[in-house]
């Protein structure tokens, strides 16, 4: 594999994961009634989105579990030097694949409590950063009660995906900024 692929390698279980979202969901469709009409869902997926960078701000000023997490996360992010477009493309592809696989496919088999708590578990920390699982449990369930409400995938997959890009891109500037 070429040494400059290998920096990619970490998001591959995020690619799996909406893979594996993708197919269930073509062989098991989740289907909503459709309760929002794009303006609706696009504001929805602002709020929350605000709602969830806002709590992270928070949490990372307020509790020292959270600034463990944000700063290891935010170390292990800037060795990889992504680019803006990078980023981009990223924060679509995670956020894309795990909408498919959490709201899509574990939704409507686990229901929102469910899905989150899977959600959690999947972004762990070291035992010094607890309370990131934690704020990724609460998002999940957030990102599955926006899709109930709105009745479409597309309000927790755009918060979803703003949030990543955010944080991606404030990584990055960092970078930009410190070196």
């Amino acid at each position: 594999m070429m040494p400059s692929m290998r920096r990619y390698l970490p998001f591959v279980p995020s690619a799996l994961t909406g893979l594996v979202g993708a197919v269930w969901l073509l062989l098991r469709p989740f289907e909503l009634p459709a309760r929002a009409g794009p303006g609706a869902i696009l504001l929805t997926a602002t709020l929350l989105t605000l709602l969830l960078l806002g709590a992270a701000w928070l949490l990372e000023r307020t509790l020292p579990s959270f600034r463990f997490a944000s700063a290891l996360l935010e170390r292990a992010l800037a060795s990889y030097g992504f680019s803006r477009l990078e980023a981009l493309a990223l924060a679509t592809l995670t956020a894309t694949a795990e909408e498919l696989f959490f709201r899509g496919a574990l939704l409507p088999v686990l229901g929102v409590w469910g899905q989150a708590l899977v959600f959690g578990l999947l972004h762990p920390m070291p035992k010094r950063g607890w309370s990131y699982p934690l704020y990724t449990f609460v998002a999940g369930a957030a990102f599955g009660y926006a899709v109930l409400v709105t009745g479409s995938l597309w309000t927790s997959l755009l918060a979803h995906f703003a949030v990543n890009l955010w944080g991606l891109l404030t990584v990055s500037r960092r970078v930009r900024a410190s070196g």
